[in-house]
């Protein structure tokens, strides 16, 4: 998993992950161990190097992607995104940033499915064209 953001504890001693993450962040440091086995390691590189980290750390097991808007764009536009799962919540917080910017021909890689939730909610499932990968 690779996360952009800065650092905080949101998670308190026992993040929900379980696994090695890869945070993409411009204060690099020392890996932090938490409790449950989930280590966090920062680093300051590109998308492509991040990805390539984490398929050695995950040793054969998925790798996800979280993060922010810009994370996923970054991702997005160097084509390392086999499968995503986009949740759209109905409410305006102000100003933000466009996650559809600059992809246009996005639907010429990926099959995409529109799945309503509850309460307006929206999930956006995409799976890369020729993968024989499922969600």
């Amino acid at each position: 998993m690779a996360v952009r953001q800065h650092w905080d504890h949101r998670w308190g001693a026992d993040p929900p992950f379980h696994t090695p993450v890869i945070v993409l962040t411009t204060h690099v440091r020392q890996p932090l161990t938490m409790e449950g086995g989930t280590t966090f390691h920062f680093r300051d590189t590109t998308p492509a190097e991040a990805l390539r980290e984490a398929f050695e750390l995950a040793d054969g097991q998925d790798v996800r992607l979280g993060g922010g808007v810009s994370t996923v764009r970054e991702f997005l536009d160097a084509d390392l995104v086999d499968e995503f799962h986009i949740v759209v919540v109905p409410i305006v917080l102000g100003r933000g940033q466009r996650l559809w910017d600059a992809q246009e021909g996005l639907e010429s890689r990926f099959d995409i499915r529109v799945v309503p939730g509850d309460d307006g909610v929206t999930h956006l499932i995409g799976t890369r064209r020729g993968s024989s990968s499922a969600l």
